[in-house]
């Protein structure tokens, strides 16, 4: 399942998010109403989207963090 937690969160405009991504301001809005889901749009379109939600949300220590993890 795709989930963009911090991106539609409010914190960010619907213009910016299309003005960072490139991403055409209405697919953006129709995200943020709920009128298309994240499992309706193109993979492509998620990726952009998913890399500025973990540029702008995830923190150097969180980072750092998952680099030091382990799997048991």
């Amino acid at each position: 399942m795709r989930c963009l937690e911090n991106l539609f969160s409010g914190k960010l405009t619907t213009y910016q998010i299309a003005t960072a991504t490139g991403i055409d301001i209405e697919t953006i809005t129709n995200l943020e109403s709920g009128v298309i889901s994240l499992e309706n749009i193109d993979q492509e379109i998620y990726n952009i989207l998913l890399d500025l939600e973990t540029n702008l949300f995830t923190s150097e220590n969180d980072q750092e963090d998952k680099k030091n993890e382990t799997s048991a």
